[in-house]
């Protein structure tokens, strides 16, 4: 057991399974939901950024969009109010977990004329894809070959349509 205080108790386990993951080892289904649930009562509001950021990740790998929404949501206002140090960025990347058509919505706003979105998925997303709203479009993609990790990984590439590709 993890004797440090809060704050470590969440993201060690966090980081460590994220590690595990990338380095090839099979999900642990079971670990992530016992963060997940740690990390949501340990730390039930958003507030501290590098905390903030692991939670999102168990709460992306736990499948709990409304969590990780929500979290995201208390992120932005927390900026919009200038008690966020970190600003936008936090949570930005917390959506970059999020399903396809959420993820854009939120980085919408930071995108110009010639923003490419570039996400990592694994196996190809054809749900999400058809999901995507009106105003986005598929530009490019490719299967991703990352050194001992034997899992499918894709690149995706999107722009607001209606803008040339580069």
């Amino acid at each position: 057991m993890h004797s440090g205080p809060p704050r470590g108790k969440v993201t060690d386990p966090v980081s460590f399974l994220w590690r595990w993951e990338l380095a090839g080892h099979p999900r642990d289904a079971n670990a992530w939901r016992i963060m997940h649930d740690l990390a949501n009562s340990a730390f039930p509001r958003a507030g501290v950024a590098f905390s903030d950021m692991h939670i999102a990740l168990a709460q992306a790998v736990a499948g709990n969009d409304a969590a990780l929404e929500a979290r995201a949501r208390e992120m932005d206002e927390l900026a919009r109010k200038g008690r966020y140090p970190s600003g936008p960025l936090v949570p930005v990347v917390a959506r970059a977990f999020a399903p396809l058509p959420q993820m854009l919505a939120s980085v919408a706003p930071l995108c110009g004329a010639e923003t490419r979105v570039l996400a990592m998925k694994g196996i190809w997303p054809a749900a999400e894809l058809a999901a995507l709203p009106a105003a986005w479009r598929v530009t490019g993609s490719r299967e991703l070959t990352i050194p001992g990790l034997d899992a499918a990984r894709c690149l995706i590439v999107l722009a607001v349509a209606g803008r040339s590709s580069p």
